[in-house]
């Protein structure tokens, strides 16, 4: 009898019974669990998505109302001062976009204001107050022109994309804490959920703007058979704009909503 072990012997007998030896493969174990993770976080983002959304929907006016107004912030003392005349002018321009709008929700008076700022922009509050910078404000001529913008933020009251931002905020944020409570010390997990949480809302923040650029050109060519004035706003704002990296952008690319603005033109 002898002690001395015959590996190649041992291979054989497990071969020749047929016996499968699988090598364990880290990478692929590895690509299956973060296949799972981001399952299982989509899972819970489409949830609570879906489930606030409903929520948010189901709102009374009444409540509708005292949550746009708790979510907006006040900027009451950077408004600048304007003469009644072009007070009078902001207003009837938004009237006329009402009153081509028959649903346009009565839940705001839609409230708007010049504000000192030096940069060039406009935006809507969740509670539907339009604030148009000092900066953009000077630089707009026509009626034509504040139209467009003003129509392009009354677009965004109109489409409840504050409330829509609110929805995917409370999504983030439970997706975020799911993954602090499962595993504490995963910092780098938590930093690349973060960043493709970040690209979801800024695609979702393109779209309304897309959403936005519609309705605006929708009411130019109404009013004015043309929204060339779109097409000219939007040359201002060129001048201003920094080296847009669009998917990294909450506004699409300034060329490409020229190009989208003259294609839908009534000429």
């Amino acid at each position: 009898m002898t002690n001395d072990f015959d590996a190649e012997a041992a291979k054989r007998v497990i071969y020749d019974d047929n016996i499968n030896i699988t090598e364990a493969n880290p990478l692929k174990d590895f690509f299956q669990t973060v296949l799972s993770l981001v399952l299982i976080l989509a899972c819970i983002y489409v949830s609570v998505f879906c489930i606030s959304g409903i929520i948010i929907k189901s709102l009374s006016v009444k409540k509708q109302v005292a949550l746009e107004n708790f979510i907006s912030p006040v900027v009451d003392a950077r408004v600048a001062e304007i003469s009644s005349e072009e007070q009078n002018r902001l207003y009837k321009i938004k009237n006329n976009i009402l009153s081509l709008d028959k649903k346009f929700p009565k839940t705001s008076n839609l409230d708007i204001k010049v504000i000192k700022n030096s940069q060039l922009n406009a935006m809507c509050y969740p509670n539907g107050n339009i604030y148009i910078t000092s900066g953009l404000y000077n630089k707009l001529e026509t009626d034509e022109e504040f139209t467009f913008v003003i129509a392009h933020e009354m677009a965004h009251y109109k489409h409840k994309d504050h409330l829509l931002a609110l929805r995917q905020n409370i999504s983030n944020i439970v997706v975020i804490m799911t993954l602090v409570i499962a595993n504490p010390s995963g910092k780098e997990i938590e930093t690349l959920a973060e960043g493709g949480l970040n690209l979801t809302d800024l695609k979702f923040s393109r779209t309304a703007e897309e959403n936005a650029d519609k309705y605006a050109i929708k009411m130019l060519n109404k009013l004015y058979g043309n929204a060339k004035a779109g097409v000219k706003v939007m040359s201002i704002l060129k001048n201003d704009e920094i080296f847009n990296i669009e998917f990294l952008s909450t506004h699409p690319n300034i060329d490409n909503r020229i190009k989208y603005i003259k294609k839908f033109s009534n000429k």
